[in-house]
């Protein structure tokens, strides 16, 4: 999940400069180099029907529209809240329609544009490369980039799916213009199931690139279904009661609010998470362990409903972005917790959200599990 800045946005053209009320171009936006060598080949991206995906703000679809305007261009987004801020700049471009999908959609597509960032998962790389290239049309081509000059990796993924490789090589990346793709000789699969257990339970999940802790439980994860058992005074407790409804906050692959709807009876719970392929695997792996009272949401600014009914809010928040993410989660969470509701945050970093927590809950207490903090806390009664 992720939170819009507040004020208006400016319009921007497709290489990154914004204009002023009085028309005038503002200090230009610096884009990824990967992005940039796109938007600088956009007049070379014919096509009826071409997609791209991006390192940001759509600049390079933005510029492939405006270069064709009888073309029909898409980008994809796993991230709804960055497909949600394209939409928003891009809106008056009646040739371009931002995604936020698990996939590319399966009809043929004339030319792709990827900008890949050094920094990427390799495995989402190849993922979306074998994606693109199956949905290529034979005499289509596949504009990918990417902000390592020295790069080798890349193009020797080219080299093995395509006839001909071209390559642009500059000071801050490298373009790849690949054409002629040789017949997939075997489809790899790049979904991961793995299982893990909770009490006496064997529960499974399913994971994608691109999804936080792809193939594995993160020990975060292990550390909050871990802390639904209270300890206190000797006596042990279930933090979870039959029919209570729990809310898994940045719900990754599900994993915790698989162990949370197996605590008791008739439990109810709600996944949210800012990422399409996560909001996909949690719905999977809902239905392999078989939970009927499990719902999912794609939401990106903590718009939960219904508000005030949840007895139990669960989260794991990133820890990038200088605890912004992590304000929203607890926005979220206030808003959707019931009088004396509870939440549990698991962190490394508990001194923010303890302070945090005390602002607007009452009962806070820190708990450290397996290295991990959960930081814990309930709902006033005023809400």
């Amino acid at each position: 999940m992720a939170k819009a800045a507040r004020g208006k946005t400016k319009k921007q053209s497709p290489k990154g400069r914004s204009k002023s009320k009085r028309g005038v171009e503002a200090k230009p936006v610096r884009l990824n180099p990967a992005e940039q060598l796109l938007v600088d080949v956009a007049a070379e991206v014919a096509g009826e029907r071409v997609v791209c995906t991006s390192t940001g703000g759509a600049h390079a679809a933005v510029a492939i529209a405006q270069a064709w305007p009888a073309a029909q261009v898409s980008c994809l987004f796993l991230d709804v809240f960055l497909a949600d801020s394209a939409r928003r700049r891009w809106e008056s471009l009646s040739n371009l329609r931002v995604d936020c999908e698990p996939d590319f959609v399966d009809d043929a597509v004339d030319a792709f544009a990827l900008p890949m960032a050094a920094g990427g998962q390799s495995e989402l790389a190849r993922d979306l490369l074998q994606s693109a290239i199956g949905r290529l049309a034979e005499a289509g081509r596949l504009f990918i980039s990417t902000d390592n000059p020295k790069d080798h990796w890349l193009h020797e993924q080219l080299k093995t799916h395509f006839e001909k490789v071209t390559n642009r090589r500059g000071k801050k990346g490298v373009l790849y213009i690949a054409s002629r793709p040789k017949p997939l000789k075997k489809q790899k699969s790049f979904e991961s199931w793995f299982a893990f257990r909770d009490q006496d339970r064997l529960i499974h999940a399913c994971s994608r690139p691109g999804v936080f802790s792809h193939r594995r439980l993160d020990l975060g994860a292990r550390a909050l279904i871990e802390s639904l058992t209270i300890e206190d005074d000797g006596r042990t407790t279930e933090a979870i009661q039959d029919g209570q409804r729990v809310l898994d906050l940045g719900c990754g692959a599900g994993t915790v609010g698989f162990a949370a709807a197996l605590r008791g009876r008739d439990v109810r719970v709600h996944a949210v998470d800012a990422n399409a392929r996560a909001v996909w695997c949690a719905q999977t792996g809902a239905d392999r362990n078989g939970l009927t009272k499990y719902s999912t949401q794609l939401e990106a600014e903590g718009r939960i409903e219904p508000a005030g009914q949840f007895d139990l809010v669960l989260a794991n928040p990133p820890y990038f972005s200088n605890f912004r993410i992590a304000e929203v989660f607890v926005e979220a969470a206030k808003t959707a917790l019931r009088p004396h509701g509870r939440l549990h945050f698991v962190t490394k970093q508990p001194e923010w959200f303890a302070d945090r927590f005390v602002e607007e809950f009452d009962h806070v207490s820190v708990r450290e599990i397996r290295g991990y903090f959960v930081v814990k806390a309930s709902q006033r009664s005023s809400g």
